[in-house]
């Protein structure tokens, strides 16, 4: 980038003009001189170091010397990030801030160029996070303060970071695009919205003292659960008897009383019964054998026919 540019100026103007063409003008915005010779603006002055601006060295020594947890805790105790359990800008803050130190620690920078390192870094971050800046006016602002590590002109003037080189200058560009810009919508609707709250409630079950009415010491099954001594301590209740059911009761067949039949029985009782089973055995028997009585007389009916027969022919 050049450090000088042609300037048009038009209109008219109620300062008293200088004798010559030559004149200064001091902006103290940037804490910058700017000398004014025949329209051509010069910067003689660069811009005020970042380092030491947010941390101080004292800080910045003390955080390469931590481990990860112990750079959380002091920077939740620098910046007062106290509610990053419950508060999700808070935790995402002081995540981001953490990963960045630990980042600057593993790139063995100096107290001097991790606090500059920081300053880029809070900056860019406070413009999503406060000022809700557009993307790429937010990458505007980290190319101008990137300007003038190492340039290639010396007529470029340093914005600040001028203890980084370029290899390191490009390592910062690269952390910023994937820390930052890469997720950059994801930051941009964290912190535009206001997080949900969510009330959690515990309910805890206490045992209070016994009254002072009570015999001391108490039992010793006062030491344990109520629950522990009526599975294991205390003395089972008696088991009922089995009810037996009135099916079961039906389905069992009745009892029968002996009884001596044949004692009431009279001979003439006796002989009738006798009689009568006799009848119903010898019936059947009886027509069988008529039936074979009757086919072999059938047979010798038919020899003497035979006979009769043979003796008339002869």
């Amino acid at each position: 980038m050049a450090a000088k540019s042609q300037t048009k100026v038009s209109g008219k103007s109620n300062k008293t003009p200088l004798p010559t063409n030559n004149s200064t003008k001091t902006d103290t915005k940037g804490k910058k001189t700017v000398t004014i010779v025949d329209g051509e603006d010069e910067v003689d002055d660069q811009a005020e170091s970042f380092a030491y601006k947010i941390l101080s060295q004292e800080q910045c020594t003390e955080l390469l010397s931590l481990e990860v947890t112990d750079i959380q805790k002091k920077l939740c105790e620098i910046f007062k990030l106290s509610n990053y359990s419950t508060d999700l800008q808070d935790a995402a803050t002081l995540d981001y801030y953490t990963s960045a130190t630990w980042w600057g620690k593993q790139q063995s920078f100096t107290p001097q160029q991790l606090s500059g390192f920081f300053t880029v870094v809070h900056t860019l971050f406070a413009n999503v996070k406060d000022q809700h800046m557009h993307l790429v006016d937010n990458l505007k602002e980290m190319q101008k303060m990137l300007r003038g590590v190492e340039p290639e002109y010396s007529d470029v003037k340093s914005a600040g970071l001028d203890f980084f080189n370029l290899q390191q200058a490009k390592s910062i560009s690269e952390y910023m695009f994937t820390s930052l810009f890469q997720h950059y919508k994801l930051f941009e609707f964290m912190f535009s919205h206001t997080q949900a709250e969510e009330i959690i409630g515990t309910d805890l079950e206490i045992e209070v003292a016994k009254p002072a009415s009570l015999p001391f010491p108490p039992p010793l099954d006062e030491g344990v659960e109520e629950s522990l001594f009526s599975a294991y301590i205390a003395t089972p209740p008696p088991s009922p008897e089995p009810q037996v059911e009135e099916s079961v009761k039906s389905s069992e067949p009745p009892v029968v009383e002996d009884i001596d039949a044949f004692s009431e029985l009279t001979p003439q009782d006796v002989i009738e019964v006798v009689e009568s089973v006799t009848k119903d055995l010898m019936s059947g028997l009886q027509l069988d054998i008529a039936a074979k009585l009757r086919e072999k007389e059938n047979k010798l009916i038919e020899r003497i026919n035979k006979v009769h027969n043979i003796a008339g022919t002869t």
